[in-house]
């Protein structure tokens, strides 16, 4: 019960990791503000979370849009009358293109959501921190925003982005006792690629790039969070703890070589 009277909002914390992190939070004696686009999506979170014993809200947002994002925070500031934790888990990966193949539209689509939806809640909680005399901001990146990856360019560069904003504002906002870290993430086996975990010979192949030799576990990013909302880590300010396996420590084949290179090896062994 680290954070017991503590009070977090999750952005994009309907399903996946981000609801990983709403469980993680509340076991934790946090209150939790549960945010998504589908709201009865976000109600159905918010009752699995009550029956742990905390307070449980639920706003639709889009946290792309600048009116969104305000009205969220106001809402959620004048039920619980604080925001001490602010986790930026919403995020879009749509399409794995070739960099010529990108449509603009498709460019913004998740810049929009991934580094500008992050700058618009850090903005709008950080005034109310501010005001408050602190809190604890913690965006998810990933460890494509270090390696950069082949097909992923919007993603990657969104990422990349959302490290060098926690580190800017961690500078900016500490004289507010305003803690803000980044989470880079590496392949793990839940949130985004749930739709490739049935795929086994794309999984082996993905472990394969991974030191550890395996995929990493929702609860083990939730842990990382868990810690740097706690008083544990009152040090660490202005940093990207990446968890990857030791990913990072190499540069892997790209992620198209790695389907491409799959596929020609089940095709020669069917």
């Amino acid at each position: 019960m680290r954070l017991k009277g503590k009070v977090v909002l999750i952005t994009g914390s309907t399903r996946g990791i981000g609801k990983e992190f709403a469980m993680g939070f509340a076991k934790e004696g946090a209150d939790v503000i549960i945010n998504g686009r589908n709201l009865e999506k976000a109600k159905a979170v918010a009752k699995e979370i009550e029956s742990l014993g905390v307070k449980t809200m639920t706003i639709g947002a889009d946290v792309s849009i600048s009116k969104d994002v305000t009205r969220m925070v106001e809402e959620a500031a004048h039920s619980f009358g604080r925001i001490d934790i602010l986790v930026n888990n919403a995020g879009v990966n749509p399409f794995i293109l070739e960099a010529e193949k990108i449509k603009e539209e498709g460019w913004d689509q998740v810049l929009d959501v991934n580094l500008k939806g992050v700058f618009l809640c850090c903005q709008a909680v950080g005034k109310k921190m501010i005001q408050q005399g602190g809190g604890r901001i913690i965006n998810i990146s990933s460890a494509a925003g270090i390696l950069g990856e082949q097909g992923f360019l919007p993603y990657c560069v969104s990422k990349a982005g959302v490290m060098i904003l926690s580190r800017i504002l961690a500078y900016e906002w500490s004289r507010y006792n305003i803690l803000v870290n980044a989470i880079a993430p590496g392949f793990v086996a839940g949130g985004m690629n749930a739709p490739i975990l049935n795929k086994e010979i794309l999984v082996s192949g993905l472990t394969q790039q991974v030191p550890l030799k395996r995929l990493g576990k929702p609860e083990e990013i939730v842990k990382i969070a868990l810690f740097l909302a706690s008083e544990e880590s009152s040090y660490i300010n202005g940093t990207t703890i990446v968890a990857d396996g030791g990913m990072t420590g190499y540069h892997p084949v790209g992620f198209l070589e790695l389907i491409a290179e799959m596929m020609k090896k089940k095709s020669q062994n069917p």
